[in-house]
Formats: C-alpha cells, structure tokens, sequence
C-alpha cells in the first residue's frame, strides 16, 4: 500500500512541477512581452534620388524586420537570424511587350495598301454594282411600243388587270394605313391639360404681397430654429465644461497623452540639410522663415544653406523604442476611470 501511495505521490509531483514549469514559461514570455522594448531606427537620405532604410527588432533581434529602398522596396523578416520572410517590389511602369520592329509593321501595313488597291481595280473593271445591273435587265424586259405615261395604262388594257394576274385588293391596304396610324387623343382633354397649365402658371406669376410675408415669415421660422439649436448645443457644452467630473477626466486624459507621446516619440534625431535656390534673396527668405524655430533643432538638425547654386540634399537619422507595457499601463490608467467609461462609451454609442 505505501509503495503504491509513494508512486501516486510521485506521479503528482512529476505533473505539479510540470504545470509550474508551463506556467513559469508562459509568465517569463509574458513579462518578455510587456518590458522588452520593441526599438525602431531609420535612415533616409536624398541626394538626387531617395534612398531609406528602416528596421524594427524586439529582444535583441530574436525578431526582426528591415525594409530597403534603393531604386525598390526590399522588405525581410528573421526570426533567430534564419530568414522567414522575403518581398521585392519595384515601383514604376515597366515595359512588358516588345515593340514590333520597322521593317514588319512597314510590310504588314504595305501589304493591306497592296490588297485595298486591288479590290478597288477590280470594281472599276467592269463589274457594276447591284442597282445598276437590275435596271439593266428590266430595260431589256421591256417590250418595244409606245410610251406610257407616268401613272398612266397602256392602250386595249383595263387597270389593275394584267395577262394571268387578279385586281389587287384595295380596301385591305387601305385598313392597314389606318390600323398603323396611332390614336388620336380626344380634343376634349387636351384643352383640360392645356387649361389646368395656364391656372397654374397664371398662379406662380401671381405676384402679391400675401406670399411675399408668407415666404418672410417661413424663412424666420428657420431662423429662429437654427439659433434655438445653436443655444442649446452651447448651453450643453457649458455644463460639460464646467463639471467638476468631467474636468478632473480632462486633466487626466492630457496627462497620459502627453507620457504616451514622449514615450513613442524618437530619442535619437539627427540630421543634415544643404539646400539652395540659385538666389541668394530666395535662400536668404527661407533661412528668415525657420529661424524662430531654431531653439527646437539647433541640437539636432544641421542647415547648410548655399547661396550660389540651386540644389537639395540631405540625411537623417531617429532611433526609438516602444515598451508595450507603458502602452498598457495608460491605456488600463484611462479605463479606470469612472468617468472617462462613461464619455467613451457615449463617444462609441453616437
């Protein structure tokens, strides 16, 4: 009993550990996660041409991503240094088709000249076309005598008679004339429609001082509406601003904006510039425009200005990190307030 006792102990023992073992992994990954900063750097430069390059690694490269662009767009993933990942795209139109040479499109086109001329020849060799030669055979249809005039039978015969032929029916062709003529409406109703038009158009020529207040009053009416909505809205948003609630939530909003952004912001800036515009007035103007500015990159941004020549060029350079836990961190300091659920959730509701 006790050896049977000792191997079940063991075997909860050998699964405990286990399970700790798991879940001392899966806490280490989490806090790897949460405290590793994910750092970001990139490089860009012109001169002439744009080139860049940019990279994004998370513990110590165990994962990491670079894009290049030189000419085009070179994009890898590593995991552990092996390549996983890998895409090449260039930007441009490129010519897929080859254009057909000189000579081969000169003979194809001499060739379809060559085929139109011929058929042209042969049209005007003899042959005629299709009218011609049935007015021909009628004309030797004809039998010799005399004339007939137009509209008009010849002597000895009775009209609408011929050798072997009946009278052709005249009352059939006239029903289908009329069966093929539209209906006419009655007259009746369209001098109804004609007169209901001019009543109508008798009434908006009207011109009298009755619609002149009526359209005044309407537009008033508007008016007035619109400014009762703007006093409202303004009357809401007073009271909003002035809530104790809602200005505590305020002020604490602004601060956890402003720790977010120092935090995704670079660390590292660096740079330089040389430029020109080939008039020393146009490069003096500019060198005017950012010197107020100068206290927020005097350490960090370098301006070269050239008086002589016309010309741009230049490189930079930012390094930064992202911990994805200070990101949690805000976002959960947000959430917990009570106040700031409520707006959120009338922001999302809207």
């Amino acid at each position: 009993m006790l050896t049977a006792l000792w191997t079940v102990l063991g075997i909860f023992k050998i699964i405990g550990l286990i399970l700790l073992g798991i879940i001392g992994f899966l806490l280490v990954i989490l806090f790897l996660v949460l405290l590793v900063p994910v750092r970001y750097q990139a490089r860009i430069s012109y001169d002439g041409r744009p080139e860049g390059q940019a990279g994004v690694s998370w513990l110590c490269r165990l994962l990491s991503v670079k894009a290049i662009y030189k000419e085009k767009l070179a994009v890898r993933v590593r995991i552990l240094g092996i390549p996983v990942f890998r895409m090449e795209k260039a930007f441009g139109k490129e010519k897929t088709e080859e254009q057909d040479p000189a000579g081969e499109y000169g003979a194809k086109e001499a060739g379809s000249r060559e085929t139109g001329s011929e058929g042209e020849a042969k049209d005007a060799g003899g042959k005629e076309p299709d009218g011609e030669v049935t007015e021909t055979k009628e004309a030797d249809r004809e039998e010799p005598g005399g004339e007939v005039p137009d509209g008009g039978v010849p002597d000895g015969e009775v009209p609408g008679e011929e050798e072997g032929k009946e009278p052709a029916p005249t009352k059939k062709v006239t029903d289908r004339k009329q069966k093929k003529q539209p209906k006419r409406k009655p007259k009746k109703k369209l001098k109804k429609k004609a007169k209901k038009k001019a009543k109508k158009e008798r009434k908006n020529r009207g011109f009298s001082f009755r619609k002149i207040c009526d359209k005044l009053k309407e537009k008033l009416g508007r008016i007035k509406e619109a400014l009762a909505g703007v006093k409202e809205k303004k009357e809401k948003l007073e009271a909003f601003v002035k809530d104790p609630a809602n200005r505590r939530t305020y002020r604490l909003l602004k601060r956890q904006l402003w720790k977010l952004c120092r935090h995704v912001l670079p660390v590292k800036v660096s740079g330089r510039v040389r430029f020109g515009f080939g008039d020393p007035y146009k490069t003096g103007q500019v060198l005017t425009y950012i010197s107020p500015f100068y206290g927020l990159y005097a350490k960090k941004l370098q301006i070269i200005p050239v008086f002589e020549e016309s010309l741009l060029e230049g490189e930079g350079k930012i390094k930064g990190r992202i911990r994805i836990g200070t990101v949690l961190f805000i976002a959960v300091r947000m959430l917990l307030d009570k106040n700031f659920r409520v707006l959120l959730k009338k922001i999302l509701e809207a």
